[in-house]
């Protein structure tokens, strides 16, 4: 993986020293005028490179190329973008005597399991050290061999070790699954599924007409992002790649996005990495939709939005991952600031899946952006009523309800939710800043926050109600003490500045709550409550 790391350096500090202190674009537009130079033409394929859009670099380098240079990019703008066959060829072609990064070793390893060339990989690892990502096949691999060989009859009995879930679909291409039942079992009571992982046992469960385990599995350990009812009545149909029996290049396909998954939870930053190894999962399963949908993630982290949305549209409307990737293209929308897409899509959605538990929420949130909180009212109360009343979903329909100005019923909600849990902290926070702001029973809202604080002693929200707090309680100086520590932790809170400057006010620093409010103003968007901070600027300037 060092060397890897270092490849993906050496290519974004060669772009970075070059495109920095100029405007990028002039290299572009050089290029798509035709004037542009070898140096030239990797600087704008470079630019796309480090804004993660290996398929506008790859096109860049499309033409005949010769430079040793450019041919490196080209290799690794094709590897990134999934053209294997085009990545190996490059990869050939490199002088003989070219000191080669492991990464070249890549394509020729996806396209020999692609063919089944196991002997050849076998080779291959001998000569070179691929990553862990790619070398984890390997046992996969031998196990598929073995058992085509006839060399695993007692594999069920010998090995007692728990088994994962694609070493389960592998052995179920060779034994009745009633003998692999015990094996599913564990791998069910596993807690750390993905979605993918989820479906596949599902599809085990199915298979072996335990109806019962295979829904159970569905509306238990599947994320309410999905369909889950469309899922149950149509997982049999012929395109679905978890109703049968999966074959050796699909289980692969599924252990390459586990380990992209891996890969993001060690090395956070390595996106280049976690799209080869998406992409390998997709070469060799075109129809594993969770790996495009975990590239439109990738894209859109980058800001890369219209990579993302093409990957996210690729995903058919009979694929399982249809509603996941209309939530996720709801969210790019939303990013771009284009309200009105965003509404078009949230309704559109929400009239074919009106129970879906993401986008009642979504439309929640769209309707407390609106300020139109009965109708979101009306949703937490839909949310509850099909999912019942988890402490979350009774947090968001009692703060509403304190919206509309049912305080004193949102208050009995909000009570009951700390007496089912105490140590809700964000609960205590709320229910402590509300009776500030309102002047009740101000000794019990203290002994609220410092319940939450003594949770969570270095929250700067916690710690602005605790100030606020003190200041209701005319407590001015063990205000200012708190509000002050809050700040240097959320130094941009409009609301907190506001808050600190009332305290100061109070204390007669009248300059210092000035400098505070001025610094509110920058940071509020809120109108109205800009207007009120300018009385104050007004009055006390």
């Amino acid at each position: 993986m060092i060397k890897i790391v270092i490849f993906f350096i050496i290519i974004s500090t060669f772009s970075n020293c070059n495109i920095s202190g100029k405007n990028p674009e002039i290299f572009i537009n050089n290029y798509k005028n035709k004037f542009s130079s070898n140096s030239g033409t990797y600087l704008a394929a470079n630019f796309y490179i480090s804004k993660g859009d290996a398929y506008k670099a790859r096109e860049i380098l499309e033409k005949k190329i010769n430079n040793p240079k450019l041919l490196q990019l080209k290799f690794f703008s094709n590897l990134v973008s999934g053209e294997f066959e085009a990545a190996n060829k490059i990869s050939n072609s490199l002088a003989s005597n070219f000191s080669k990064n492991d990464l070249y070793y890549y394509p020729q390893y996806i396209i020999n399991i692609k063919k089944n060339k196991f002997t050849e990989n076998f080779n291959l690892f001998k000569k070179n050290e691929l990553n862990k990502g790619l070398n984890e096949l390997s046992p996969l691999i031998n196990l598929w061999i073995s058992n085509t060989q006839n060399k695993s009859s007692s594999i069920l009995n010998e090995d007692k070790q728990k088994k994962s879930i694609h070493e389960l679909l592998i052995l179920e291409n060779f034994h009745k699954s009633k003998g692999l039942k015990k094996i599913a079992d564990q791998i069910y009571e596993t807690e750390n599924l993905n979605n993918n992982d989820v479906l596949f046992l599902a599809g085990f469960y199915f298979r072996s007409n335990d109806i019962q385990k295979f829904e159970n599995i569905i509306q238990k350990k599947l994320s309410n992002q999905f369909d889950k009812k469309f899922i149950i009545k149509n997982f049999s149909f012929n395109d679905n790649i978890y109703y049968k029996i999966p074959n050796l290049h699909t289980i692969l396909a599924s252990k390459l996005y586990n380990n992209s998954i891996l890969n993001n939870e060690q090395n956070g930053n390595s996106y280049f990495y976690q799209k080869i190894l998406l992409e390998m999962s997709i070469y060799l399963c075109p129809n594993l939709d969770i790996s495009k949908y975990s590239l439109a993630e990738l894209y859109s982290l980058e800001k890369t939005n219209k990579l993302a949305l093409k990957k996210l549209k690729s995903i058919s409307s009979d694929s399982f991952f249809f509603l996941p990737s209309n939530i996720k293209t709801m969210s790019i929308i939303k990013s771009l600031n284009k309200e009105n897409e965003y509404e078009n899509l949230l309704f559109s959605n929400f009239k074919i899946w009106p129970k879906n538990k993401y986008l009642l929420y979504k439309l929640a949130s769209y309707y407390k952006t609106k300020k139109e909180y009965h109708e979101s009212i009306k949703i937490y109360k839909k949310i509850i009523d099909i999912y019942g009343e988890s402490d979350r979903d009774l947090f968001l329909y009692a703060s509403n309800l304190d919206k509309i100005g049912k305080w004193e019923e949102a208050k009995a909600l909000l009570l009951n939710l700390l007496k089912r849990n105490p140590k809700d902290t964000y609960t205590l926070n709320y229910v402590s800043y509300k009776l500030a702001l309102k002047e009740q029973d101000l000794n019990f809202a203290l002994s609220l926050i410092k319940q939450a604080l003594t949770i969570d002693p270095e929250n700067g929200f916690f710690l602005d109600t605790l100030g606020w707090v003190e200041f209701k309680r005319k407590n001015y100086n063990e205000a200012v003490f708190f509000l002050e520590k809050s700040i240097s932790i959320l130094p941009r809170s409009s609301e907190i500045l506001d808050h600190l400057g009332d305290c100061y006010l109070m204390l007669n620093r009248k300059k210092e709550a000035v400098f505070e409010w001025r610094k509110a103003i920058k940071y509020e968007i809120d109108a109205n409550i800009i207007t009120n901070i300018q009385a104050k600027l007004k009055r006390y300037e």
